[in-house]
């Protein structure tokens, strides 16, 4: 399987073949046909195994932080990690056409996991809202399409490599604490101290003579 993504990462779709697979990794085969019949299955075995591994990194790294703002901007952040680590996750985040028109995982299947995960972003900004963390005012129902717009940076900033002298890691944090920034509730006014509340002073009777 890790010579299988490595082939796909490098050459593509069509560049990689079955026989060279099986050749570097030392498997007869025979073997590798009985198991996978094609190059689209191998394809979409690696590809599940993948994303696998990428949601368990996600479960680890966002789902367990406590504040649904900074979950918001951590996905972000894990989009662009992802990017940086894993080729082909990067592959198929450009939408490689190659990759796309063997349309991996049926259209009702991947309309359900993008509803469901739309949902889930969309539940973190009403729970900010709750806890006075996000906005009150803010759409709720564009911040995932923003979040999916933003997510797609690393591979506009790929097209000026070289031509501007800002790392693309700075502009990738810039571009979260933008994001957050948008979200953030003003912080809460600091309350006025009390007003000093003057002791009463007693006057001192005179001592009646007896």
């Amino acid at each position: 399987m890790e010579v299988a993504k490595r082939h796909f990462t490098e050459r593509g779709f069509k560049g990689t073949t079955l026989d060279a697979i099986a050749e570097e990794a030392r498997c007869a085969k025979g073997a590798l046909y009985l198991e996978f019949a094609d190059k689209e299955t191998l394809l979409r075995a690696v590809v599940e195994e993948t994303f696998a591994a990428i949601r368990r990194s996600f479960a680890a790294e966002v789902m367990a932080i406590a504040s649904p703002l900074q979950r918001l901007g951590e996905t972000l952040r894990f989009a662009y990690r992802q990017y940086a680590r894993e080729p082909l996750f990067g592959r198929l985040m450009r939408e490689d056409p190659e990759l796309r028109a063997l349309g991996l995982g049926s259209r009702e299947d991947d309309g359900r996991a993008a509803r469901a995960q739309i949902e889930q972003l969309a539940g973190w900004v009403d729970e900010g809202i709750a806890l006075g963390e996000i906005r009150a005012d803010v759409d709720r129902d564009v911040v995932p399409f923003a979040l999916g717009v933003l997510r797609s940076a690393p591979q506009q900033l790929a097209l000026t490599s070289g031509l501007v002298a800002v790392s693309q890691e700075r502009v990738l944090e810039g571009l979260v604490q933008l994001f957050l920034a948008g979200l953030a509730a003003p912080p809460k006014p600091a309350a006025s101290p009390a007003p000093a509340v003057k002791k009463k002073t007693t006057r001192k009777q005179p001592r009646r003579q007896s």
